[in-house]
């Protein structure tokens, strides 16, 4: 009886100790999470490609863009791009929610954000390049980038070198984008290298 006892006071004991350190570790996950957290909101600049994303404002419900490392024991750790409706904790994945146009313009917010921010040897890119960001945008999406564009061009002094494929979206840049407001320039291609003057 005495063995027995004595037994049961180890595995108490011992289950006591595991509990313990179970708490630690959650505990030490949580802060280490939360560090990550915070280390890629400062890598992506969370807030400013929310601002970016509102201002295009592709979807009516979700509109909080947030990034969230996913742990599970099967797989390895991943960073999740999601969104949130308004008041919402429960996210959508975008690859599965959203339009090609829609998640077009959450990878140009993206871009974006992270492109202000671009330094070549301690000093500011002032210039950003960016290769036909209006596939399959309807007309007020194709609206609001042109607007945001020159807005990030004005406010934050960046050159924009901007090529596309569709000549609506060159002629619409033309009438959107002054010479004498910004010093905006168009070049057109007959083919490969060759260019004709607007």
């Amino acid at each position: 009886y005495l063995d027995i006892n004595k037994n049961i006071n180890n595995k108490e004991l011992r289950l006591i100790n595991l509990e313990s350190l179970i708490s630690k570790i959650r505990f030490d996950l949580d802060v280490i999470n939360q560090r990550l957290l915070s280390k890629i909101d400062n890598f992506f600049y969370t807030k400013l490609i929310n601002k970016i994303y509102k201002k295009i404002d592709p979807h009516p419900f979700f509109k909080d863009v947030k990034f969230e490392c996913v742990f599970n024991e099967d797989e390895k750790p991943r960073l999740e791009v999601y969104l949130y409706e308004k008041d919402s904790h429960t996210p959508i994945s975008p690859s599965l929610y959203f339009s090609s146009a829609q998640l077009n313009i959450l990878s140009l917010s993206i871009f974006l954000a992270r492109a202000l921010h671009v330094e070549h040897k301690g000093k500011p890119v002032n210039a950003i390049l960016i290769d036909d960001p209006i596939q399959s945008m309807d007309s007020i999406n194709v609206l609001a980038t042109i607007d945001l564009l020159r807005n990030i061009s004005k406010k934050f002094d960046k050159q924009i070198i901007l090529s596309t494929h569709d000549e609506n979206f060159h002629e619409l840049l033309k009438l959107k984008l002054s010479e004498a407001e910004l010093g905006a320039k168009f070049i057109s291609f007959s083919s490969y290298g060759k260019v004709i003057q607007d």
